[in-house]
C-alpha cells in the first residue's frame, strides 16, 4: 500500500502539505533566484471521448497558499477520498482506481492525479509561471 497511508502525521489533507513543503525544501537548494511569479491554479478532467476540461481554478501569489488552495479545492471537489487512497509521491502510473497520485515540482509547486471509479482521471495543481 501507501508509503504515505502509514504516516504518523496528524491530520489529513494538512499533513500532505507538510510533506510537499518537506519536498520543496529538498529541492530548493537548486533554484535559488527567486523571479517575481504568480501561481495559476487549474483543475483538468480527461473525458472518456479523449477530451478534456480544463478550468482555471484561480492565481495566487505565494507557494504556500498556492499549494494549500490545491488540497482545498481537492476536499472540496473529491470528498470521498481517504489517507489511504494516496500513493507515495511521484506516484502517477498504474495507480489503480479511487486513489491519488502526488508530485512535487523542483519549484515546491503541489500537483494531484485522481483517479476514480468510473476510470476517469482529473488533475488539480499549481503551475509557477515568472512576471516579466
Amino acid at each position: 500500500m501507501s508509503q504515505y497511508a502509514n504516516s504518523s502525521l496528524p491530520e489529513f489533507p494538512s499533513d500532505l502539505i507538510e510533506a510537499v513543503q518537506h519536498a520543496h525544501e529538498e529541492a530548493a537548494g537548486e533554484s535559488a533566484t527567486e523571479e517575481p511569479c504568480v501561481f495559476v491554479l487549474a483543475h483538468e478532467s480527461m473525458l472518456s471521448n479523449a477530451e478534456s476540461e480544463f478550468i482555471i481554478e484561480g492565481v495566487l501569489s505565494t507557494l504556500d497558499s498556492a499549494n494549500q488552495k490545491v488540497m482545498e479545492l481537492f476536499k472540496e471537489y473529491y470528498t470521498g477520498y481517504q489517507r489511504s487512497d494516496f500513493y507515495a509521491q511521484g506516484t502517477w502510473q498504474n495507480i489503480g482506481e479511487n486513489s491519488v497520485g502526488w508530485y512535487v515540482s523542483g519549484n515546491g509547486t503541489l500537483a494531484l492525479e485522481i483517479h476514480d471509479n468510473e476510470r476517469k482521471t482529473c488533475r488539480i495543481y499549481a503551475e509557477k509561471h515568472e512576471i516579466e
